[in-house]
């Protein structure tokens, strides 16, 4: 199980949250305001226990291999608008480890112009690993979408 907390943004990036997780003071905090699931799939009963304690629930569902480009930048657009009010976002996907972490290292670069350093496989990080697999457009393309939704 894989959870990281970044401090360039009040971002957490997790395994998928259970009925357990959602009511677990340490996990979903009173400064919690928005949920990002980057998972296939997701659980009504849950999105609806998060919009009951006031918290916002966004569903961009994608595969691991290859990445939906579109559910990518959608959700890398909603952390952009959701940064703005400095509450705490949960991005979470299956296990925390790849899909989620992308997304908030391509919000990163959105944001700040430049590669969170989080060695991946590899590679400088998930976002740039994912481009060399192939699973998402090459980084040169990557980096020029991402850099239209800081434009915004």
């Amino acid at each position: 199980m894989q959870i990281t907390n970044y401090t360039f943004a009040n971002i957490t990036a997790r395994p998928f949250l259970t009925l357990n997780d959602a009511n677990n003071p340490w996990i979903l905090t009173d400064s919690t305001k928005h949920i990002i699931d980057v998972c296939m799939y997701r659980e009504p009963e849950l999105q609806d226990l998060f919009r009951a304690k006031g918290i916002t629930f966004d569903w961009f569902p994608t595969d691991e291999q290859p990445m939906d480009l579109d559910m990518v930048l959608r959700a890398v657009a909603k952390l952009a608008e959701y940064d703005r009010d400095g509450s705490h976002i949960i991005v979470h996907c299956l296990g925390g480890n790849n899909r989620s972490r992308t997304v908030v290292e391509a919000f990163h670069f959105a944001k700040l112009g430049t590669h969170f350093e989080d060695e991946y496989k590899g590679c400088t990080n998930h976002l740039i690993w994912n481009c060399e697999q192939g699973y998402l457009p090459p980084l040169s393309e990557m980096e020029k979408l991402l850099t239209k939704i800081k434009d915004h």
